[in-house]
């Protein structure tokens, strides 16, 4: 069985029958599945197998929300409802959102056929498909794929196998009008045969009991369809009557194949007969009560669906419409143990659909992905910040180098006018042999008298020995001596006592040699 996936509460379900579209509008309301409309139209011609479109890229689109009240309408029409059959399809759909539902739809032969097996060998899974794809493969021409074979087990524990051959022109037809449904087809996580959707509608509305044989007989617009099922499983398909609701003499026709069948299978009783389809157009179920009174024959009922939207004289049209109902009921019940689960979506439909295909490696790398993605965001964050703190550091420290180098020029130009006044001194110095000795000498005697305090010089007298005098003052007796020694082998040549502004002070006359030579 094909995986379905639906997570949408409502579901549009279909089935085309000739030039016939019926469309039911189903929904889950708590824990109850409740059918809102029924509709039906008729198309401008037959719908042509071919190979599907390029369903596979299916979108999504938003749309508005389905309308708040809910429609009892049934839509039947005798005659075509458009130009071409896109504009019959797209007055069925256009009023539902995209986005708000999903669809699905039941096909009938000869768009499949049924293949029964003795056994499964004893396989499961994919195994069991290997197997029976290998059985249909040597019985026929036609080469099915593993997505268009589905399988339920019959009541004496066989494989009745359901075999696509094409069933795909609806999906087409729909594709070519999405530009009017938002641009995008809804999801269609399901296609079922109608025979199977039939008996699933038996199985979830009536009380079966295991030896009891219940007939369903469905009466189309161009086939009549006759399931025999004992207990809740399959047992037997009549050869289907290639005869629709119009065919003359219909019911004559339907009895007697239910007498032969009957006579076949070697059916002592039939429980009853469940009538479906188009059967009301004539009257189909008084003239099965005439052949066989003490048989009990009623058109089917769905105890278990709610019908509460329709009003009471709309309720036996579920009937009519058991196709797509029960198609549409499969969607919103997928877990049912009660109905058959077959699924002949393609894959490269299901593929399409998914939004995220991706296994168990793949949803591991995209952790992997987020997790580095994350890592390295931080880890940039981190750099970046770095990088702006030593770009802060990188700019003061060029700030400095840019003072350091304005500096190292006032060097360089202090350095230049020191050599400049170096050789303009050593240049006076040779026109005027001996002229820095005063240098030297006021030099010596300003670093000399940094500590001696109350002493003054009054005046420096040069003497044509090359010697000097030094007349001054001091308050302080003690300081004269001090200060004749800082020179060597000076002479200390008077002191005497005198008063200025009635404060003693002695007056020194200190005479200072001339350096000798070299100094």
């Amino acid at each position: 069985m094909a995986s379905m996936k639906s997570p949408k509460k409502n579901v549009l379900a279909l089935f085309v029958d000739g030039l016939d579209v019926k469309l039911a509008h189903l929904s889950v309301r708590g824990k109850r599945v409740t059918v809102h409309e029924v509709r039906s139209a008729t198309l401008v011609s037959k719908l042509e197998e071919r190979k599907p479109a390029e369903v596979g890229a299916f979108a999504f689109a938003e749309a508005d929300a389905f309308s708040g009240g809910v429609s009892t309408a049934v839509d039947v029409s005798g005659g075509n409802q458009g130009e071409d059959n896109s504009s019959v399809l797209l007055g069925l759909l256009a009023s539902y959102p995209s986005s708000k539902y999903s669809m699905a739809y039941g096909i009938a032969e000869p768009s499949l056929y049924y293949h029964l097996l003795e056994s499964d060998a004893g396989q499961k899974g994919r195994k069991l498909k290997d197997h029976i794809l290998e059985e249909l493969r040597a019985i026929r021409a036609f080469q099915p794929s593993a997505d268009a074979v589905d399988s339920i087990r019959t009541e004496e524990n066989n494989l009745l196998c359901i075999v696509r051959e094409d069933g795909l022109s609806l999906i087409n037809s729909i594709d070519n009008i999405k530009g009017f449904l938002g641009g995008r087809l809804p999801q269609i996580p399901l296609i079922d045969s109608a025979d199977i959707a039939l008996m699933n509608m038996v199985k979830l509305n009536y009380d079966l009991q295991p030896q009891e044989v219940t007939v369903m007989v469905y009466v189309g617009v161009e086939f009549t369809r006759l399931i025999f099922m004992k207990g809740e499983h399959f047992y037997q398909f009549a050869p289907i009557l290639g005869e629709g609701y119009d065919s003359p003499n219909l019911g004559n026709t339907v009895y007697s194949r239910l007498l032969l069948e009957q006579d076949n299978l070697g059916i002592p009783r039939i429980s009853r007969i469940i009538l479906a389809g188009e059967g009301k157009r004539i009257n189909l179920k008084e003239f099965l009560i005439q052949q066989m009174p003490d048989q009990e024959v009623d058109y089917l009922l769905a105890t278990h669906l709610d019908t509460s939207a329709f009003p009471p004289e709309q309720q036996e049209m579920v009937s009519e419409f058991a196709i797509p109902i029960g198609v549409g009921w499969r969607v919103l019940e997928p877990e049912s143990p009660k109905l058959y689960a077959i699924n002949l979506l393609p894959a490269s439909v299901q593929e399409g659909q998914r939004a995220l295909k991706l296994g168990w490696h793949g949803y591991m790398l995209l952790a992997l992905l987020f997790l580095s993605t994350l890592f390295f965001s931080m880890s940039i964050s981190k750099k970046y910040s770095e990088i702006a703190e030593e770009e802060q550091v990188l700019q003061l420290k060029e700030a400095q180098i840019a003072e350091n180098e304005a500096l190292q020029a006032s060097i360089v130009d202090l350095e230049q006018q020191l050599v400049r006044f170096k050789t303009s001194l050593a240049l006076y110095d040779s026109i005027v042999p001996g002229s820095e000795r005063w240098s030297k000498t006021f030099t010596q005697l300003s670093h000399g008298v940094e500590d001696l305090n109350s002493i003054w010089l009054t005046d420096v007298a040069a003497n044509e020995k090359g010697t000097f005098t030094m007349n001054g003052y001091t308050v302080y007796r003690t300081r004269i001596p001090r200060l004749s020694t800082l020179f060597d082998n000076s002479l200390l040549k008077e002191v005497t006592v005198q008063e200025i502004r009635k404060v003693p002070v002695y007056k020194y006359i200190i005479e200072v040699p001339a350096p000798a030579a070299g100094q």
